[in-house]
């Protein structure tokens, strides 16, 4: 280098100072799934096990006393709670303030997420706060539909912590906990996907864009009916059914969980697309 010329400045290489990609905290509540019912657990650690999103967590919370939970798969942490939350919205809170990620996916304890589904859902997420895609399989005793009425679909969504923070949380109620806090998300944050006709335009004023409408083929839950008594969803009045359950008896002990599949659900839901 001559005297007197100006020393360049080194620009890195592309990429190498790229942000790492959110880690993803996926949020799932139980209670008294073993023994009879402890293969939907063991099933929905496994829809985590085999996400192709890396960068996860899933924070299992049970508050069945009688109950002490094991389960030693990667990335997955089960807390033990010796008191019954009075709410399920309140177990909600209390699993994510245990959640290190800076994303969070609710994740149920008896219905199957396809392995794209983190992927897919942090990709169209994009600058949005909630994503929320509307479209699921539904399972039930006769078989895979794709042609039912879609519900508020809150338990297959992706949202900010910030976006958790921004609501205060979910509700202290059981039952309609995820209805409320879908409502709360779509009226405060910026969100992506399409919109319920029960909310009307008022939630539209927050909507960041309409989004890519998933083909069938991209559906990645599936949401399963009548596969146990204590299905909370399935009964008229929810909250009354929630102290029900705490008060039936269950089976003591220590449970190891062992993640698995019992159907290929993959193979299933594509036999089923057009």
């Amino acid at each position: 280098m001559t005297k007197g010329a100006k020393k360049s400045k080194k620009i890195p290489a592309a990429g190498r100072h790229a942000a790492a990609p959110p880690l993803v905290s996926c949020i799932c509540p139980t209670y008294g799934r073993p023994p009879d019912y402890q293969h939907l657990l063991e099933e929905a650690i496994e829809s985590f096990l085999r996400q192709t999103y890396p960068h996860k967590e899933l924070i299992i919370l049970n508050d069945c006393r009688e109950q002490e939970l094991v389960c030693d798969a990667p990335g997955v942490r089960v807390i033990n709670i010796s008191e019954r939350f009075p709410t399920l919205g309140d177990k909600y809170n209390v699993a994510i303030l245990f959640a290190r990620g800076a994303l969070i996916a609710p994740w149920e304890d008896d219905d199957i997420s396809l392995p794209w589904r983190l992927a897919l859902s942090v990709e169209r997420l994009g600058r949005a706060a909630y994503y929320n895609p509307l479209s699921y399989w539904f399972l039930d005793r006769d078989g895979l539909h794709a042609d039912h009425t879609m519900g508020i679909a809150h338990n297959l969504s992706l949202f900010t912590r910030a976006a958790f923070d921004a609501v205060g949380g979910y509700p202290a109620s059981s039952g309609a906990q995820d209805l409320h806090m879908d409502a709360a998300l779509r009226s405060t944050v910026p969100w992506i996907g399409p919109a319920h006709a029960r909310f009307g335009k008022w939630a539209r004023r927050h909507q960041l864009a309409k989004g890519k409408k998933l083909t069938q083929p991209e559906w990645f839950y599936i949401y399963r009916w009548g596969v146990s008594p204590t299905h909370l969803s399935g009964d008229r009045a929810p909250e009354a059914f929630y102290q029900t359950v705490g008060e039936q008896p269950v089976p003591s002990g220590r449970f190891l969980l062992q993640p698995r599949w019992l159907n290929d659900y993959v193979a299933q839901t594509r036999h089923h697309c057009p």
